[in-house]
């Protein structure tokens, strides 16, 4: 079907209008007859039918469809789900962020309870041990400086066997710790696991064993004539058993201080980052569903099920065909300075014979179209849809303009 040319009927009627007017036989003085004719003049474009709102959907990531869950004409509303890519590796990456959420939230619910009473003990006992370490190591030096009598050198001796022991059962206890340690299973439902205590049993052992030394080197003492290389090392021994003290007292200062402002911003961080982590991999997960923007019809689909898709490769075509339109094709530069939004135009349809429909200009574009020549595409909203109107028709557009 030919684009009619309606300015050129008016043409041709007037001329014929003109021609009959010339050929009257009647007297020179006879008025000629005018003919009135309504005449509105138009602008003529050759159009298509498209929807008013559509979109070729695709998945952000790759991977294999396994669910394919429309065929095309289907009409689906906004959230319906459409395909679905295999998620196993995302649902496993979901699971593992939650866990690592768990542990986060954890740690920070151990931090803000504080240290727990045993903790406290255990740090109170070992600040008696140390000042227990600084009068003995007090006594022997100035045992040392001072040599000894028969029974200090007995007691001396008793003293070493008894520290001899205390070093054997201190080691012993270390040992079956580290046994302990090397079975995790059997400890896989309690709260107290073996390595929780080894810092406490190795730390006896080191101080049973600093007990054992000075014990022999007190009773070396008292046994002969202390030189001053000797008393050296009692002064050091001294000083060292201050130290350990000191260290123990700040332990418990430590302990009885938290929980920290500074440990506790640290496990809100980690909290905080593996709650990042979690929504990253839930919105990971649900990038690998497909489902509807707006209500409309699935006009066309590029993939089966099982195939390999790539990350924005167009898996279905959607438009909601309740509010179809006409886009202009072939609209110049001349005829579209003439129109304006709001102007009424009159559609007809190549594949409709007959059908004839009223609409409204909704938009012109500011832009000329791509393609050979110069052309501006101007949507026309229809005032009424025909039934069997579709998708890509072709529709001839007469919009009226001023004169």
């Amino acid at each position: 079907m030919q684009q009619r040319k309606p300015w050129l009927v008016m043409v041709i009627l007037a001329i014929a209008a003109l021609m009959m007017m010339g050929c009257g036989g009647g007297a020179a003085t006879e008025e000629p007859e005018v003919l009135e004719t309504d005449f509105t003049p138009v602008v003529s474009a050759t159009g298509e039918v498209v929807p008013a709102q559509w979109a070729a959907l695709s998945f952000p990531t790759g991977g294999q469809m396994i669910t394919l869950a429309v065929e095309e004409g289907d009409v689906v509303a906004a959230g319906d789900t459409l395909a679905e890519l295999d998620t196993a590796a995302l649902d496993a990456a979901v699971v593992q962020a939650e866990a690592a959420l768990t542990v986060a939230e954890a740690n920070r619910t151990r931090i803000q309870a504080g240290p727990r009473e045993e903790e406290i003990e255990q740090a109170q006992q070992q600040l008696q041990a140390a000042q227990a370490a600084v009068v003995e190591a007090d006594a022997m030096r100035d045992d040392l400086l001072d040599g000894g009598t028969e029974s200090e050198i007995a007691a001396a001796q008793a003293a070493v066997l008894s520290a001899q022991q205390a070093q054997q059962a201190a080691q012993g206890d270390y040992n079956y710790l580290m046994d302990l340690a090397d079975h995790p299973e059997l400890f896989a439902n309690s709260d107290w696991q073996p390595m929780d205590s080894e810092q406490m049993a190795r730390t006896g052992v080191n101080i049973a064993n600093q007990e054992l030394a000075a014990a022999e080197a007190y009773l070396n003492q008292l046994a002969g004539e202390p030189d001053p290389d000797q008393a050296a090392i009692a002064e050091a021994q001294v000083w060292a058993a201050s130290a350990r003290r000191n260290a123990a007292q700040a332990a418990l200062d430590l302990l009885q201080a938290s929980p920290l402002p500074e440990d506790l911003a640290i496990a809100d961080a980690e909290v905080a980052q593996a709650q990042a982590a979690l929504t990253a991999a839930q919105a990971a997960r649900a990038q690998a569903t497909l489902v509807a923007p707006f209500d409309g019809t699935v006009s066309a689909l590029f993939f089966r099920e099982d195939e390999w898709i790539n990350p924005g490769q167009p898996v279905a075509l959607l438009a909601d065909l309740s509010r179809l339109r006409v886009e202009t094709t072939d609209l110049n530069e001349i005829d579209v300075a003439r129109i304006a939004v709001g102007n009424t135009a009159t559609i007809e349809f190549d594949s409709l014979p007959g059908e004839t429909v009223s609409g409204t200009v909704l938009r012109i574009s500011p832009m000329a179209s791509e393609g050979a020549g110069v052309n501006y595409t101007v949507i026309v909203a229809l005032d009424t849809i025909p039934p069997a109107l579709r998708w890509g028709m072709t529709a001839f557009v007469d919009i009226e303009v001023g004169p």
